[in-house]
């Protein structure tokens, strides 16, 4: 699937670079292999963080960084990468909302980088990269309507429907989802941690959320 980015990001110094992979997924709740792999990968951060805390980490740092360029307090706003580490290290174990989800979330713990998970059924046209324009929200998933004034966003023809802080619900991955846009939002981050995310997502999409 096609994405633009908004020249807004290269005027502000920011150097993208987006990963958008398409699979063939069957969504059910994740298994015990899967459930096995989230505890090591959570007992496996807190361990590289020493106690030091998420936003310590420098890929983190990095996109919380791009979030106070485009106008958004990071703060206040975290990112998705950022509330997962936050939430393994003070002992809580990952969410368990489908295999593919989880997949999505165990990558994003991993590597630092935000990841989206997005049904292609429920986008429409071209995707692009903005920031948000004041004025501009949708509902988020367990969320309230979501205020994307200055967050980095993704929207198609219908407009905004996902973000390295929270994601909408239009957009959610259900279990009737069968066509998966898999995204790794490299903000101003090396594209050698995208392309490491997008290797662990095929190896983990392939085992955990195939058709197959």
């Amino acid at each position: 699937m096609d994405l633009s980015i908004d020249k807004k990001f290269s005027a502000l110094g920011l150097e993208i670079h987006m990963g958008v992979l398409d699979y063939d997924v069957a969504v059910h709740p994740s298994g015990p292999a899967l459930m096995d792999a989230m505890e090591d990968g959570a007992e496996t951060r807190m361990h590289e963080l020493m106690g030091e805390a998420a936003s310590t980490d420098p890929i983190i740092a990095k996109i919380r960084e791009v979030f106070k360029a485009t106008g958004k307090d990071p703060s206040r706003y975290r990112p998705s990468s950022e509330a997962l580490t936050r939430r393994v290290i003070s002992g809580k174990p990952l969410y368990l909302v489908n295999n593919v989800v989880d997949s999505g979330n165990l990558i994003s713990l991993m590597t630092g980088v935000p990841i989206g998970c997005y049904d292609a059924d429920k986008l429409h046209g071209a995707l692009s990269l903005q920031i948000g324009k004041s004025g501009e929200t949708y509902t988020g998933i367990g969320r309230a309507d979501i205020n994307l004034e200055g967050l980095p966003l993704l929207a198609d023809d219908k407009g905004p429907f996902g973000s390295p802080f929270s994601d909408s619900e239009r957009s959610a991955v259900s279990k009737g989802t069968t066509k998966l846009v898999f995204v790794i939002y490299g903000l101003d981050i090396d594209v050698a941690y995208v392309e490491s995310a997008a290797e662990m997502a095929d190896t983990l999409i392939t085992r955990f959320c195939s058709t197959h």
